[in-house]
């Protein structure tokens, strides 16, 4: 199974359910003036970060190079954000981190949110060289509900952990640590709160888009949604619960 099959199945619950990403991450990019070129979205799954970079990027030059192997997923980004290619703002590639399918030297900006933990690392540096303009840039990305310490939070790393079918915590996001690998340039790190109500539905739908847990379609799935309405029944207020991420921004060079 290649990593992007761990996600067959499971793209129409992904964009309904997984969380997006903080407005004031957009703004701080187009702060530092990174969202005026072409900017490659690597790993774009249903395009929830591709959204925050259509919604704060500008300019005549400006446009989104979005990278997806997954084809369920590829096709809920290009239906979601049909209008955005008709105004050529966006284009979508079928390729990888390690084969982009994207031309050398064609974008200032590279972006992977929620993905880079499933890049090989010297193919992938090397890809991004020759995709990346001189003094182009690489954004990592991660939503990071594992280190937040609210009652619900953990309540939800306990049914996580439960049925985990892998150690979830070592695949969900690249430590620290290994960052070096993916961005030998060094980097700096910028961290945003990022709150997210859930819904009932939605929460169940939160589990059934990760990779190491049981899929909808799986006998063993009932017994996590039996688990997760229990803590939602605990835990919610006015039909909704708080799962809180921090969003983690790691901006660095390859050179």
């Amino acid at each position: 199974m290649t990593n992007s099959d761990r996600f067959l199945g499971r793209a129409g619950v992904y964009a309904s359910a997984r969380p997006t990403y903080p407005p004031a991450l957009g703004e701080w990019l187009a702060g530092l003036g990174l969202l005026s070129g072409r900017v490659a979205d690597v790993g774009a799954g249903t395009g929830l970060f591709t959204r925050l970079l259509l919604a704060h990027g500008s300019g005549p030059a400006f446009a989104v190079e979005a990278v997806e192997p997954n084809p369920e997923m590829r096709a809920q980004l290009e239906t979601a954000l049909a209008q955005e290619t008709s105004a050529g703002r966006l284009r979508v590639y079928d390729g990888t981190s390690e084969a982009t399918s994207l031309a050398s030297a064609s974008v200032s900006l590279i972006t992977a949110a929620q993905a880079a933990h499933w890049f090989d690392p010297p193919p992938t540096v090397q890809e991004f060289r020759r995709v990346l303009t001189p003094g182009g840039q690489v954004l990592l990305v991660w939503n990071d509900w594992r280190g937040v310490d609210t009652p619900f939070n953990a309540v939800y790393r306990e049914v996580v952990t439960q049925f985990s079918r892998e150690d979830g915590e070592l695949i969900s996001r690249v430590p620290e640590q290994e960052l070096p690998r993916l961005m030998p340039g060094g980097f700096d790190v910028q961290t945003f709160d990022n709150p997210v109500p859930f819904t009932q539905g939605r929460l169940r739908a939160l589990a059934g888009s990760v990779s190491y847990l049981p899929s909808p379609s799986d006998p063993g799935f009932a017994a996590v949604v039996q688990q997760l309405d229990a803590a939602f029944e605990t835990h919610s207020a006015g039909d909704q619960v708080t799962l809180t991420y921090r969003t983690h921004a790691y901006l660095g060079r390859l050179e």
